[in-house]
């Protein structure tokens, strides 16, 4: 059986004492792939950044339940586990490519200053390796990207440069938090392409975070969707997307064009509520087309509907509903 590499139960996430995510239970296998989706806030990005151990950058921090890397506990990081742990067992490639390259830095400085720092490779040349990342994600005529600053990069040459720094120091686990946004579709396969390979060739362990259904159906083995701050379905990413069991999975997928679509698409109605308006039911019962009274009386428990699936909703064995096949990238 496949070791655990991460495991999150009951976990909670707060920023200046408000709970902004809630009851988040993960497990993540050594060489697997997770898709994290959502609507912009519902938390994926909170939860991705406890994960790789800067929650504490935004002021958060994990309130309750634990998180555990390879079997070490690390729900309040010290900073041994932070060495230990960060760069090494875990990387993340953050959202911005471009915020996060220091502009007055050469691409290659950022590299080898970084392998320097992991110290990860033991007498290898840090300039050699710098060029073999660059080759390793994909970028031709390395040589030349060493000398070059980030502003003098397409923004897919900046994201490849920040993936070769997330690998640098040879992780488990790689975090991906929308790698693709601000791309254009070509250029999104690519990187999704170097993000798949190098998981493969690595047994590298990845967690995609996206608000697009058809990148992670492109990327992962399983998803996790997320709605104001907690997960309400997750499963195996075929699964979950053929037939989804949640209402908010659902309506997400009825929202998103399809190839040979005729007619408008479905939007979902209303918005989605603030944490200081979160009551004490489903979140998603303002909006779901499904809610009954009992849905506001407390927050449902996920629960297991099918091979491998779970859904956290009251009515969850009542709404039957098959997507068409259309889940594809």
């Amino acid at each position: 059986m496949t070791e655990t590499l991460l495991h999150a139960s009951n976990m909670a996430i707060e920023i200046d004492g408000r709970e902004l995510v809630s009851n988040i239970d993960l497990e993540v296998k050594k060489g697997a792939s997770l898709g994290i989706v959502g609507e912009t806030g519902s938390g994926k990005s909170l939860t991705c950044r406890a994960i790789a151990g800067v929650l504490a950058s935004t002021g958060g921090r994990i309130s309750r339940g634990t998180l555990t890397i390879s079997g070490e506990d690390i729900t309040v990081p010290s900073a041994h586990a932070t060495s230990k742990l960060y760069g090494r067992m875990v990387s993340l490639v953050p959202q911005n490519s471009l915020s996060a390259l220091n502009p007055l830095m050469r691409i290659g400085t950022h590299l080898t200053e970084t392998i320097k720092e992991l110290e990860t490779e033991g007498g290898i040349d840090p300039q050699h390796r710098a060029v073999e990342l660059l080759g390793r994600v994909g970028l031709r005529d390395p040589e030349t990207v060493m000398r070059q600053y980030p502003h003098q990069l397409s923004g897919g040459m900046r994201q490849r440069v920040m993936i070769a720094l997330a690998i640098a120091g040879r992780p488990e686990l790689l975090i991906a938090d929308e790698p693709t946004t601000a791309l254009d579709v070509s250029v999104q396969k690519e990187i999704l392409d170097v993000l798949r390979r190098l998981s493969d060739e690595e047994n590298m362990a990845l967690i995609l975070v996206s608000h697009d259904l058809g990148v992670v159906t492109a990327a992962t083995r399983s998803v996790a969707v997320m709605y104001a701050g907690m997960i309400v379905e997750q499963g195996p990413t075929e699964t979950v997307l053929q037939n989804p069991r949640h209402p908010y999975t659902q309506a997400l997928l009825q929202a998103r064009p399809t190839i040979g679509q005729t007619g408008r698409l479905i939007g979902i109605p209303g918005a989605p509520a603030s944490p200081e308006d979160w009551g004490t039911g489903c979140r998603f019962a303002p909006r779901c087309p499904h809610a009954q009274p009992e849905c506001e009386a407390a927050i449902p428990t996920p629960e297991p509907v099918g091979n491998q699936q779970i859904a956290a909703c009251r009515r969850v064995h009542d709404l039957m509903v098959t997507h068409p096949a259309g889940a594809g990238a």
